[in-house]
């Protein structure tokens, strides 16, 4: 059905082998190891902080929605752009975001 579906509305469908996907998705190469090095020590601080509620068991109580969410902000801003230009680069997409879009 989503062969049929896809092949209705033009869209060429393609089979990426197993374990090739790393080397043709452009986060895989090189973006999220990246975003992952700057957001670790923001997560670390908190861990080391007094910031940190605990539950009666003793576990971490889970932070707010809009912590996290500018935790994230703050990370991805300081990845650099070469990191996700070489990226896509690499993963052999378009330099041209709007060849991207899929209609």
């Amino acid at each position: 059905m989503v062969k049929a579906r896809c092949a209705a509305i033009g869209v060429q469908m393609f089979v990426i082998p197993g374990g090739i996907t790393p080397y043709v998705q452009a986060g895989d190469i090189g973006i999220y190891k990246s975003f992952k090095d700057k957001l670790s020590p923001i997560i670390d601080s908190w861990k080391k902080s007094d910031a940190v509620l605990y539950t009666r068991g003793g576990n971490p109580k889970p932070l707010s929605v809009e912590t996290v969410a500018n935790w994230v902000n703050v990370a991805w801003r300081d990845v650099l752009a070469d990191v996700v230009e070489h990226s896509v680069a690499a993963a052999r997409f378009s330099p041209r975001f709007g060849d991207w879009h899929v209609t």
